[in-house]
């Protein structure tokens, strides 16, 4: 295996980097609301709210400006009990499960966009920012910022507000798991990255396929705090729709809110490989550690993360099915600074995600909005060893939804049971949730 690349990174100017890309998104944003100002009340131009996507203003019919204001707010409860070694902890919460406030702009018929996406249930502020070219076929895209990645797996691709089961978050991040399950909580956390993304589209007869490729930060949500010594991850994915298009963003949401009127369904397969992560699943920075090289310096391990998944919808029923594999790579590692024991595999389980998952879900939404759906997700360890941080678990997951005003308002409630055991703790957890999300 080849040593590592070295990416010397300096935080005052990724943080310059990033206010001056703020200012000139914002520069180009107000220079084209003033030079479409005049054409108000004379042109196409036009406010309008859309239930469950917020409010749309048109400026220009030619141009096609379009500024959308959208925002969530979700409160829940939340009852938990935790069973350790026949100790059982029981708590409960109310919690502000998501509040979000986004604002996208659009022009030249999408071939020029931007988000923002703000978070306020944490200390992140800032969740997504990002800018994106499109060719005039829109066939290419080009995006720069931090959004979702597309190396996670395919639920991890849609905004939480669309998750089927609703449950406490910070920051974009699941607090228990119980959100997308334990797949998710063992392998992703966070679904954003800071990068660069390219994205197409093309036709084999009716066939839909979309590959795309990114260079990311590799640490997650972290993109203005940058480890020393650590490198970028380099990923892509390809999706397969052999029925054609799903309806909106419907390929990635696990409830069938749209009711697909003819069998649709998607086959994705991803793989991202990290360099020098500092991070166990490379979704953040700064909390592995006692890693060295030859001479002593502090290093990192590469990690490399593999994803196969499908999602089938018709008319209310869908079915959902997702695995990852994560493994670890490198080159004369050692785990004491005089470099005399090496970075064994199974040492390396305790310091990064090491082993396989399987996420298991299936749904029907009623014509009247009512939902049930079941999940179940499998987690293996590539060691069952105590220090291993993946532990063998299983997580079944029951909830129950209703739908209302073009999906601006859900109702929710969801239990969850967490059965982990192996060479590790022992335990056992009940989590059960209560919302509502209104969306507006």
């Amino acid at each position: 295996m080849n040593n590592y690349l070295n990416y010397p990174l300096n935080n005052n100017s990724m943080k310059l980097k990033y206010n001056l890309f703020i200012f000139c998104t914002l520069a180009i944003a107000f220079q084209s609301l003033s030079a479409q100002v005049s054409e108000v009340g004379k042109s196409h131009s036009n406010v309008r709210y859309v239930p469950g996507d917020g409010t749309f203003i048109t400026l220009s019919k030619k141009d096609k400006f379009v500024f959308n204001i959208n925002a969530t707010l979700q409160p829940g409860f939340q009852l938990k009990s935790e069973e350790v070694e026949n100790v059982t902890t029981n708590s409960e919460q109310l919690s502000l499960n998501l509040v979000r406030l986004g604002l996208n702009f659009s022009a030249y018929d999408d071939r020029l966009t931007m988000g923002i996406l703000s978070d306020f249930t944490g200390t992140t502020g800032i969740l997504e920012g990002w800018i994106a070219i499109a060719s005039k076929n829109k066939k290419y895209r080009l995006i720069f910022g931090e959004r979702q990645t597309n190396t996670n797996n395919r639920l991890a691709m849609a905004d939480e507000r669309y998750a089927s089961v609703m449950g406490p978050s910070i920051s974009g991040k699941s607090n228990d798991g119980s959100i997308y399950g334990g797949l998710m909580q063992n392998f992703v956390s966070t679904t954003r990255e800071g990068g660069l993304y390219f994205e197409t589209n093309f036709n084999i007869n009716k066939m839909r396929l979309y590959p795309s490729v990114s260079i990311t930060t590799g640490e997650g949500q972290g993109f203005f705090d940058p480890v020393a010594n650590s490198g970028f991850k380099y990923g892509g994915r390809i999706d397969f729709m052999p029925l054609g298009d799903f309806i909106k963003n419907n390929a990635f949401i696990s409830e069938d809110i749209y009711h697909e009127p003819k069998p649709k369904l998607a086959i994705g397969v991803a793989d991202s490989y990290n360099i020098k992560t500092s991070n166990s699943i490379g979704a953040g920075n700064g909390t592995v550690s006692g890693i060295y090289d030859k001479n002593g310096e502090v290093a990192y391990a590469n990690y490399n993360k593999f994803v196969l998944d499908f999602i089938f919808k018709y008319n209310g029923f869908a079915f959902v099915g997702e695995y990852i594999d994560g493994t670890v790579h490198g080159k004369d590692l050692f785990t004491d600074i005089s470099a005399a024991v090496r970075l064994t595999p199974e040492s390396a389980s305790s310091k990064y995600s090491m082993g396989s998952a399987i996420n298991l879900q299936s749904s029907y939404v009623t014509h009247d909005g009512w939902a049930i759906e079941g999940r179940y997700s499998y987690i293996k360890p590539e060691f069952d060893v105590a220090t291993s941080i993946i532990q063998t678990q299983h997580w079944y997951t029951a909830g129950f939804n209703k739908y209302m005003m073009n999906n601006a308002i859900k109702f929710g409630i969801n239990a969850t049971y967490i059965d982990q055991n192996g060479s590790g703790q022992n335990k056992t957890t009940w989590i059960n949730n209560l919302a509502v999300q209104i969306s507006f």
